[in-house]
């Protein structure tokens, strides 16, 4: 269900609204824009790359947090897994920084992850790296920053992410465990 907006809102009256709402919504600053479900493979790459990042975290100053509202700048987002810094008050309800976001593709939202949510999370002045993760196949794109500084992207089918800010080694095949992918041909094969 859409919602319509009698007016133009401001960030503050969204998050006072979707304060009272059941669902999750984002706001690209414009318009709200209602939260749907994934694939059971979109979630068990999301709890696999939670558990991957907190077992990898440690105990360190750093929590790997799922699904929860990030603001960045006039926007809000649900990023599907972000690290921040700990310790964060347990009645927290919306971040404000972030040290990497993880999106997981699909089909209807690649766009959005790709060019909207990039754009908004440069805002974010501690981000160091933004990762994109294919649902449909073992693979990642990966942009990382110093902070507030220019974006460099690589593509990823194997082996692990190095993860700037965090100075972990994420291993890919973590990230797709229990998952199977339909094998492609090669052409002349």
């Amino acid at each position: 269900m859409d919602t319509v907006l009698d007016r133009p809102w401001t960030t503050g009256h969204f998050l006072a609204w979707e304060d009272r709402q059941e669902g999750k919504h984002e706001f690209d600053g414009q318009q709200v824009i209602p939260m749907t479900g994934g694939s059971l493979a979109h979630q068990r790459i999301i709890a696999n790359l939670w558990l991957s990042l907190t077992t990898l975290l440690g105990g360190r100053a750093l929590m790997a947090v799922q699904e929860m509202r990030l603001r960045a700048g006039t926007r809000v987002r649900y990023p599907d897994v972000l690290v921040c810094a700990d310790p964060l008050d347990q009645t927290t309800r919306t971040l404000t920084d972030a040290v990497a976001i993880f999106e997981v593709l699909s089909g209807d939202t690649a766009t959005t992850d790709r060019i909207d949510k990039l754009i908004d999370y440069a805002e974010l002045p501690s981000l160091r790296c933004y990762v994109l993760l294919e649902q449909t196949q073992v693979g990642a794109t990966l942009l990382t920053r110093e902070p507030n500084g220019p974006w460099t992207a690589s593509a990823h089918t194997d082996g692990a992410l190095v993860l700037p800010g965090l100075d972990i080694e994420l291993p890919l095949a973590a990230l797709y465990q229990g998952l199977t992918f339909p094998t492609q041909g090669l052409a002349g094969k």
